[in-house]
């Protein structure tokens, strides 16, 4: 998007009291469907791909005032304070603040990796664990709208994180 004097971005919503979700092109990706626009002024030119959402309710974020318009952009990039609107398959959208990513190798790589389930296979010195390395990769997410609650997301549930590039206050 250029940066003119005002520009037009879709508004909408992640309550579930909206008219509808429809599903999208990319990885599963649900997009509400409105016909309401805001227009805003921002200081700095924005990506392509931004929607806003109004904060409204409950938000225990400092950065996200209530009543404040955050931008989300659909094109990965870099998050501004590490914020990401985030949809789990079978849930509505959240916002929420991306603590840590966790991929098969563990954060550093290496951390031993953590048996759930007895087996006659474990062997105390061993660094593979007979769990599916699928089930390892994780992402943790601070959720604004649950009083900060965390929540540990297993990452093939996401469907997708948009990121956070501005914030109209």
């Amino acid at each position: 998007m250029k940066n003119d004097s005002k520009i037009s971005i879709p508004l909408i919503s992640f309550s579930s009291g909206q008219e509808r979700w429809d599903p999208g092109t990319e990885k599963g990706e649900k997009i509400f469907l409105s016909n309401s626009y805001t227009r805003i002024s921002p200081p700095m030119e924005l990506p392509d791909l931004c929607y806003g959402v109004r904060i409204e309710g409950v938000c225990d974020s400092p950065f996200l005032p209530l009543g404040c318009l955050a931008v989300f952009s659909k094109i990965d990039g870099t998050a501004l304070e590490d914020i990401y609107a985030v949809e789990v398959r079978g849930e509505f959208p959240f916002v929420g603040k991306w603590m840590q990513k966790e991929n098969s190798e563990g954060i550093a790589g290496s951390r031993r990796k953590v048996f759930m389930v007895p087996t006659p296979m474990h062997v105390p010195d061993s660094r593979v664990s007979p769990i599916a390395p699928s089930l390892h990769r994780v992402m943790l997410f601070k959720d604004f709208a649950s009083s900060g609650k965390l929540r540990l997301i297993p990452a093939n549930k996401v469907l997708w994180t948009h990121r956070l590039v501005y914030v109209q206050k």
